[in-house]
């Protein structure tokens, strides 16, 4: 047996090369002959295949319904679209063609970097960032038993490019190191990630939605170089966006 005659595409109906069930000649003709017979659901396989009444007439009723559904059902649809619940279903485009996508993501990207923009700002302003002390109550493990207790830490790590307008809700953006838990505390790891800090969120953006940024922590001392660690091209750089698909 040749190669291409081992790897040819082989119909599983009538089993000869060169196409495959879904465009077989010999299986609509199969078909149309038990479709003209038996009618019922033969007769809607027929319509969904061929788009046309095996007398060669158009369908109406309900089997325009039909045609018009195989029709859709023959288009691509775009992943995107469908994730979005877009208008019109994305049909006859796909995810990377997605006039929708590129859209969404060049609004994002705009507001993406407005909001680094203000978080810079702010952050400057507030001394909010790496160096900064905070405060929180932890529920901690003192040798006798658990307790709540309050423990300051201090902000060693922003995850800088992890900040955009698509991840403002749970996203762990800070690191801190907590500096005075108990010895005898063995379920708090010694540094601990949070989201953004609630003061960097401009206040129409914090509007938008509810329970952006985290309040468990509570500011204790300021920094006096809290952007040390920003890039310099950060507003600017490409964003890698968290796309809802």
């Amino acid at each position: 047996m040749s190669q291409r005659a081992y790897y040819g595409r082989r119909c599983s109906w009538c089993f000869k090369e060169g196409h495959n069930k879904r465009t077989c000649p010999a299986y609509t003709a199969h078909l149309k002959k038990i479709a003209e017979k038996h009618g019922g659901h033969s007769l809607v396989m027929y319509v969904r295949r061929t788009g046309e009444m095996p007398d060669g007439s158009t369908p109406t009723g309900e089997f325009a319904v039909i045609k018009e559904t195989a029709k859709k059902a023959s288009k691509r649809r775009c992943s995107w679209c469908v994730k979005m619940n877009m208008v019109g279903g994305g049909y006859g485009h796909n995810r990377r063609t997605c006039p929708h996508r590129k859209t969404w993501l060049a609004d994002e990207t705009r507001d993406s970097r407005e909001l680094r923009q203000s978080i810079l700002n702010r952050a400057e302003a507030l001394g909010v960032g790496v160096g900064s002390l905070v405060l929180a109550k932890k529920y901690v493990y003192d040798g006798n038993g658990f307790e709540w207790q309050k423990v300051v830490g201090m902000v060693v790590k922003v995850d800088w490019d992890a900040i955009d307008t698509s991840r403002l809700k749970g996203k762990p953006i800070i690191t801190v190191r907590w500096q005075n838990l108990p010895a005898t505390e063995r379920y708090t790891g010694t540094e601990e990630d949070f989201a953004i800090p609630r003061s960097w969120i401009p206040e129409d953006i914090a509007k938008k939605g509810w329970n952006l940024g985290q309040s468990e922590l509570k500011m204790l001392g300021k920094s006096s170089n809290p952007l040390a660690t920003c890039p310099k091209d950060w507003v600017e750089r490409p964003i890698a966006l968290h796309e809802p698909a």
